[in-house]
């Protein structure tokens, strides 16, 4: 009788353990990015567009799927920075953060149409534009990284 009681409560034990490691594990998945992390994401996004970009202008023989591949890479990030931004800027209560996630969503409208070849090679103005809205948006994380470091110098006083 008391083995089995033992045995029991080694499997309540064990069962309330996995349970909490996977809930470590979720946790871990979605928590948000700092600022600076947040930075290194924008400035991924950037260089893969310029990436897209460069590639697209130099190579004239590109194939479809290449191109199609880039297109929705570029696009993907973007989407998922958006709202990984808006999160954030819900969470921080912050207009400066929302303001970056409408320049990311409009950077991945921009990008959009050359992912469902609604524009081509010949036509990269709407992949400069997404360009110049996602360095739009490593300016304004710059303004908030320099407020951060600010703040904390006020703090330590």
């Amino acid at each position: 009788m008391t083995l089995e009681l033992l045995l029991q409560y080694i499997t309540y034990a064990a069962i309330i353990v996995v349970g909490i490691l996977i809930l470590g594990f979720i946790k871990r998945a979605t928590k948000l990015p700092t600022h600076a992390e947040l930075k290194k994401r924008l400035t991924s996004l950037c260089a893969d567009i310029n990436e897209f970009i460069r590639g697209e202008g130099d190579k004239k023989e590109i194939s479809g799927y290449d191109f199609f591949r880039m297109a929705t890479k570029c696009a993907n990030k973007a989407n998922k920075l958006a709202y990984t931004v808006t999160l954030m800027a819900q969470k921080e209560r912050d207009g400066n953060l929302d303001s970056i996630s409408v320049l990311l969503e409009e950077a991945s409208a921009c990008i959009s149409p050359y992912k469902f070849k609604a524009k081509g090679i010949d036509d990269l103005s709407g992949l400069e534009q997404a360009l110049e809205k996602t360095q739009k948006a490593i300016a304004s994380i710059d303004q908030i990284l320099e407020r951060d470091k600010d703040l904390r110098a006020k703090r330590a006083q």
